[in-house]
């Protein structure tokens, strides 16, 4: 039973609110110039207030690439934003040096491109106010689009208005639309005018063409190619439609009869849109402006190769839905995974209607809006083979045609099931949408750009191991704390910190974390802005606290294994001086050491001993071979490489000596030393581990042909008491592990 029009007039009603209100929180939540390109985007439209006349290709050093953008969105938008008194966004400006940190998808480090403060807060005034009016401009075009996808699918389902409902609702609630609809972008107009262009076309191949349809279809033509470049694809694309409208036997016939409709059409698109192109190529030589975006430091200087188009595909399927801030702000992956279930059924839906020759919904509709999304995707990967540009936003001008295109897949899918059974094949995929939209704002792109929570000093020192180190008598590290004490090469070490400002602080110092090894070689680095690049030392209250999670990513080349030594401080970018270092007593802490770090692979590595050994020390330990660097020479060093592995948890810190004896057992030459020059001490051992350690033997002039042995063991250094040694024959005297005898 179909539902009377003014229930689906009802619907609409609702889902045209709901994208406003989804809309509106991303916008909200979304600080001022935290979306891609949005602070040249803003840029443009602030040429067009102060200066009255387009931005020359040229001249983009504020503008970016976003100088070659045709410039309908933007006047738009600056009609709107040049009602606020005051627009100039410099004071809004406020870097973060850290931006582009690559901590993952789903990491809150670093996100955002400035640093945020009361400024942008409501009550909105001066350049605030300027960003969000224009902002609301992106929010009408939204609308529009979803409008414009409503009557597209009136024309695809004109018997069954939920299915239009449902391809409308489709992008209403998509969440990367969503997003893109409530910051200052062009992709929400040229979404909006190629929709309206295309269902402009679809109802003109309907109900018949006339001069005054194909007159509306080149408005709009013309239009849509004032928002993107992209939208120039629309003429012909309507042109084959208008002109094939009665089908290929009927269109030479036909021809002369639509050439005058068709040559309106043309002469409106070029009237409307063509002044642009025109002027590029008059002025500059270049109609598409495309020089503008290749000549930036992401254009490409060799066309990419199809398996680097195909290995990018990924990039632009995940930022499709949802990439959001500059793209860096994502959802966690079976999000994405579940969101590929809409597309696949449909697809689905798609193949079995074709394979079985049954095509609900299957006409002008449905066809053009297949060829419109194909045209569209075959203009991203020209454009991703010259740019480095994977950005699936840059889909939104087929916006609608893929609401329709999933929406007639779905009924495709599911025609064939009892009426029961549809009702809720239809309100799934729509609720799960609206759910994760609605979540979003609140659960995802707020955390990202959130300032820290401010505690109370002692509140926050609880939840740490205490440091008390103060820095610049400014500042002070209440505490640190280890998400994990052990790390492999590769991975990623996150160590939390506490702050608390002491002092005012007019600089902005720039924390680092280092992880020391052997011989301070730096095996894990971190800089950043305090709260995650968020909360510059400027803006400290004093007497206040909070807590950061940094991630510091150890260097796959770090010895192995070792214990790193953990520091960290805070030093002024500009200079490189760091802020002296004082415990509780005011005494200087040169390196400012809060913990070591066991670094070590997740599985022992093999080792292939040039001397293979099977000799037990105590109840823990193993020497399973050695390497020597050389024979030994009279008044020559000697490197003598031994390999150990745990079998168990060592009790204590034990010292390794390698003794080089005479044939009376009196010491020539020998090596005392925790192992791996207490990088690596026994205690830190873990059951499992092979640990390699070297010792240096400074050799004695020895006589032609006198006989030496080499020895080893390992010793308590509190007792001078040594491990007892059991070797493949049973237990050995005196402690010692023969290594060689040499003549």
């Amino acid at each position: 039973m179909h539902k009377p029009a003014t229930t689906w007039s009802a619907f609409r009603r609702l889902g045209l609110l709901l994208f406003l209100l989804l809309g509106l929180s991303d916008s909200l939540v979304t600080p001022l110039f935290e979306a891609p390109d949005e602070v040249w985007h803003y840029a443009y439209v602030r040429h067009l207030i102060e200066e009255r006349t387009l931005p020359p290709l040229e001249a983009g050093s504020d503008l970016a690439q976003e100088v070659a953008q045709p410039p309908l969105y933007y006047v738009a938008a600056a009609l709107v934003s040049g009602l606020a008194a005051e627009r100039d966004p410099t004071a809004l400006l406020w870097h973060n040096p850290n931006f582009g940190y690559q901590a993952g998808g789903t990491v809150n480090d670093n996100k955002n491109m400035l640093i945020h403060t009361e400024r942008e807060g409501f009550p909105w005034r001066g350049a605030a106010l300027a960003v969000r009016l224009a902002r609301f401009v992106s929010l009408a075009f939204g609308l529009l689009t979803v409008v414009a996808t409503w009557r597209l699918g009136r024309e695809a389902f004109p018997d069954h208005p939920a299915w239009a409902f449902g391809a409308a609702t489709l992008v209403a609630l998509h969440p990367q639309f969503l997003f893109m609809s409530g910051v200052v972008s062009n992709d929400s107009a040229a979404a909006a005018l190629s929709t309206a262009a295309l269902w402009a076309t679809v109802r003109t191949v309907h109900r018949g063409v006339t001069p005054r349809r194909a007159l509306a279809v080149g408005l709009l033509i013309g239009l849509a190619a004032l928002t993107k470049t992209s939208a120039l694809l629309l003429w012909p694309l309507a042109a084959a439609a208008l002109g094939l409208a009665d089908g290929p036997a009927e269109a030479r016939r036909a021809l002369g009869r639509r050439a005058p409709a068709l040559l309106l059409m043309t002469a409106a698109a070029a009237a409307v849109g063509g002044w642009w192109y025109l002027r590029n190529g008059l002025l500059y030589g270049d109609p598409l402006a495309l020089q503008v975006h290749i000549h930036t430091s992401w254009g490409r200087a060799v066309p990419a190769s199809l398996a680097t188009l195909i290995s990018e595909l990924p990039r632009v399927y995940v930022s499709f839905w949802g990439g959001f801030g500059w793209g860096h702000v994502e959802y966690p992956t079976w999000i994405y995974v579940a969101l590929g279930i809409l597309p696949l059924v449909a697809l689905a839906g798609w193949a079995v209607a074709l394979v079985k020759r049954r095509l609900p919904g299957l006409g002008w509709a449905c066809l053009l809006s297949a060829l419109w999304l194909a045209l569209v995707f075959a203009a991203l990967l020209q454009w991703m083979r010259q740019v480095q540009a994977p950005h699936g936003r840059l889909l939104f001008p087929a916006i609608g045609a893929w609401g329709v295109l999933a929406a007639g897949g779905w009924r495709s899918a599911i025609c064939n099931l009892p009426f029961a059974v549809r009702r809720p094949f239809l309100a799934v995929p729509l609720s799960a949408l609206a759910l994760l939209s609605l979540l979003t704002p609140w659960l995802v792109i707020r955390p990202a750009f959130a300032l820290p929570r401010l505690l109370s000093p002692e509140e926050a020192a609880a939840t740490v191991q205490p440091a008390d180190l103060i820095y610049g008598d400014t500042a002070r590290l209440l505490g640190v704390s280890l998400e994990q004490t052990s790390v492999a090469p590769g991975e990623w070490l996150e160590v939390r910190a506490c702050w608390e400002a002491t002092a005012p602080m007019a600089r902005d110092y720039t924390v680092f974390i280092h992880l020391l090894g052997q011989d301070n070689a730096r095996v894990g680095e971190r800089y950043t802005y305090p709260g995650l690049g968020r909360f510059p030392t400027s803006l400290w209250p004093v007497g206040q606290a909070f807590c950061d999670t940094y991630r510091v990513h150890v260097e796959p080349w770090a010895p192995l294994p070792e214990l790193a030594d953990l520091l960290i401080g805070l030093y002024d970018a500009e200079s490189g001086e760091r802020l002296v270092a004082r415990n509780s007593a005011g005494e200087v802490i040169e390196l400012p050491v809060l913990a070591r770090v066991r670094v070590a692979p997740a599985s022992p590595p093999a080792v292939s001993p040039a001397y293979p050994l099977s000799y037990r020390l105590g109840e823990s330990v193993e020497l399973i071979g050695y390497d020597l660097s050389g024979p030994v020479r009279s008044g020559a060093p000697l490197t003598v490489t031994l390999y150990w592995r745990a079998v168990g948890q060592p009790a204590g810190d034990y010292t390794v000596f390698v003794h080089l004896l005479d044939e009376t057992g009196n010491p020539l030459a020998q090596h005392d030393g925790p192992p791996r020059a207490n990088r690596y001490p026994t205690a830190a051992w873990q059951p499992g581990d092979v640990v390699p350690d070297e010792h240096v033997l400074r050799l004695p002039a020895l006589s032609p042909g006198q006989s030496v042995r080499l020895v080893t063991g390992m010793y308590d250094p509190r007792t001078m008491e040594r491990l007892p040694v059991a070797g493949p024959e049973g237990p050995l005297p005196d402690g010692l592990v023969p290594l060689a005898a040499l003549p």
